[in-house]
């Protein structure tokens, strides 16, 4: 069995770094579980920890020893890179499909099937895994109910609950959580020579999510079409309740046409949650916390602060409502009344 706990590793920061240590030490080690759920809310950071995780258990330096892992340089580090690697084999659902099909994980438990072309590992990852079908899923626990020695396959859950009792009893569960605002902070600042001031509102507008800071970093669009999305969420906060509705309908239209509507829902309440925040942040003066000021109408929206605790309290309800497929439409617009 191999052990080298003196084995260095080049992974990003993404948080979670109970998480990071504990795949690099079985990777060290050579524990390594057959079956790993991942599980946590979007852009923590999950599918980037499986791509780096299997790079490294594939790059030609682990038995070299030369250089940190992954090494970034070898042939099998460059095609995991691009994710055209022979032996990780990517599942996700099809675009403007509900769930991952059960003939979409047949060809990948056929090909899972197959020996690996470097002889190491054969490494399958399931995004949106929550996602299977119902039939889906039994298919797959078939394959997890006979692990091979070199087989690792990931589910990446958005929402945990929605998968089968009888797949979760079979995994090593690793539970992603949110990350502080100084870590994303120092990251941004470091990895990706962010100015200060950026650095210190897009930490604080991910809410906890490094990868969404990146996405925002990036894609100006991307970033202007969330704040656009605050802007509406305010205005529906102070609205009368006969315009709310039609305020609900603004924000649906602001989603991308290939998102899927439970997804864009699920950010939608995250980004409530941060015009909730704001708004209990300036109701006891501290407003040096504030990350969207000037697109959350305070001073057109006023309630105590227990009336705000309420309402991040039924936000929360929504995102468990969207993960028991209630429809999105609904959740808003209920949440919507709770002002």
């Amino acid at each position: 069995m191999l052990q080298d706990n003196n084995l260095k590793f080049n992974w990003p920061f993404f948080g979670n770094k109970h998480i990071i240590d504990f795949l690099q030490q079985g990777i060290a080690n050579g524990r390594l579980a057959h079956f790993y759920i991942f599980s946590g809310a979007r852009d923590l950071g999950k599918s980037t920890i499986a791509k780096y995780f299997a790079n490294s258990l594939l790059c030609e330096n682990f038995s070299k020893r030369q250089r940190d892992l992954p090494c970034m340089v070898c042939a099998s580090c460059r095609q995991a890179q691009k994710n055209i690697h022979s032996d990780i084999i990517w599942l996700d659902k099809e675009s403007g499909k509900k769930n991952i099909s059960v003939e979409q994980v047949r060809d990948f438990i056929r090909v899972m099937s197959m020996g690996t072309f470097f002889g190491k590992y054969k490494i399958g990852i399931v995004k949106s895994a929550d996602d299977l079908s119902s039939e889906a899923a039994n298919a797959l626990l078939k394959t997890l109910e006979e692990p091979k020695g070199d087989k690792v396959i990931i589910l990446l859950a958005n929402f945990m609950e929605n998968l089968p009792m009888t797949i979760l009893s079979r995994a090593q569960v690793l539970n992603f959580l949110p990350v502080g605002a100084g870590d994303i902070y120092d990251y941004l600042l470091q990895e990706h020579q962010t100015g200060r001031d950026q650095a210190k509102t897009l930490s604080r507008f991910c809410l906890g999510r490094p990868a969404l800071a990146v996405k925002f970093l990036q894609d100006n669009d991307f970033l202007q079409n969330k704040l656009k999305i605050v802007a509406l969420l305010s205005k529906i906060m102070s609205a009368p309740i006969y315009k709310r509705f039609l305020l609900i309908e603004d924000v649906l239209k602001c989603a991308d046409k290939d998102e899927d509507n439970r997804d864009y829902a699920e950010e939608v309440l995250y980004l409530w949650q941060l015009v909730a925040r704001d708004l209990i942040l300036n109701g006891i003066n501290a407003h040096s916390l504030s990350v969207a000021d000037g697109y959350v109408e305070k001073k057109e929206f006023s309630a105590d602060i227990n009336k705000l605790l309420s309402i991040h309290k039924h936000i929360e309800k929504g995102k468990k409502y969207l993960a028991a497929n209630v429809l999105p439409k609904l959740v808003l617009e209920n949440i919507s009344l709770q002002f």
